[in-house]
């Protein structure tokens, strides 16, 4: 056993969580979770999942990150979902990592606690195991941002990320990374060269082409593979129950 499950294991027992189910009260710990993906997306996020694994066929595990060209294009709601999608649907073990440390948000979506998390571990040598955390979703976890940090660049720069992405791959068939704007902070590009892959998201009617090739560019000038992007809050000019019965 790892040194990541002991530790969630003894948190479950110092929690009272050993014989409490997925579907126990309590266990959705927030109202957004509550709210199912709806089929559709969730059918095109497994087929997300299918592509990424047949881009990547050699790997156990994978480390993919999830970054837009600017802000606003819902970068870390589409991390949440796919990651949800896969350890739900797809029963794979997944784990969620906020390393968007200028806006982060996992630690108040999933209501679990911000530190210790990413940055205590990197710059603080906390335990990784410490900082996991259950998610109140079925074979979901999630590692908080941490604690705020005023150089973000120099925790994601830094060369012990390299060893906790090889730690938690011992864990996790997915490790999701929850990046910021790759035009606007370089913590994403850093990062994407410690993925296996890259998934960008652009919101429908929003992005700007230039930007979007431009982060692109950045992205493999770093030496990481962008696999594929994700088309985030499309517009149906007809009801979107005719869509869903094409």
């Amino acid at each position: 056993m790892s040194e990541i499950s002991k530790a969630m294991d003894r948190a479950r027992r110092e929690q009272g969580l050993d014989d409490m189910t997925s579907t126990s009260p309590g266990r959705v710990v927030s109202p957004l979770l509550a709210r199912k993906v709806s089929n559709r997306d969730a059918e095109e996020y497994l087929s997300l999942a299918s592509e990424i694994s047949l881009a990547l066929p050699d790997m156990e595990s994978r480390v993919l990150l999830f970054a837009s060209a600017v802000g606003g294009e819902g970068t870390s709601t589409v991390a949440r979902e796919f990651a949800l999608v896969l350890a739900e649907r797809g029963e794979a073990e997944t784990i969620l990592v906020d390393a968007n440390l200028r806006q982060p948000s996992v630690h108040e979506v999933f209501r679990v606690r911000r530190d210790p998390g990413f940055t205590d571990h990197i710059l603080g040598g906390v335990a990784l195991g410490d900082c996991v955390v259950e998610s109140g979703a079925p074979r979901l976890s999630v590692v908080p941002c941490g604690r705020p940090v005023i150089a973000p660049p120099r925790v994601a720069g830094d060369e012990r990320v390299k060893q906790m992405l090889s730690e938690l791959r011992r864990d996790f068939t997915f490790v999701i990374l929850d990046a910021p704007p790759v035009l606007t902070y370089s913590e994403a590009v850093q990062l994407s060269a410690q993925s296996d892959a890259v998934v960008t998201v652009v919101r429908a009617g929003h992005t700007r082409r230039q930007l979007h090739a431009r982060a692109i560019d950045l992205i493999e000038e770093a030496g990481a593979t962008v696999l594929g992007v994700v088309l985030n809050r499309r517009r149906f000019y007809i009801p979107k129950f005719i869509y869903d019965r094409i």
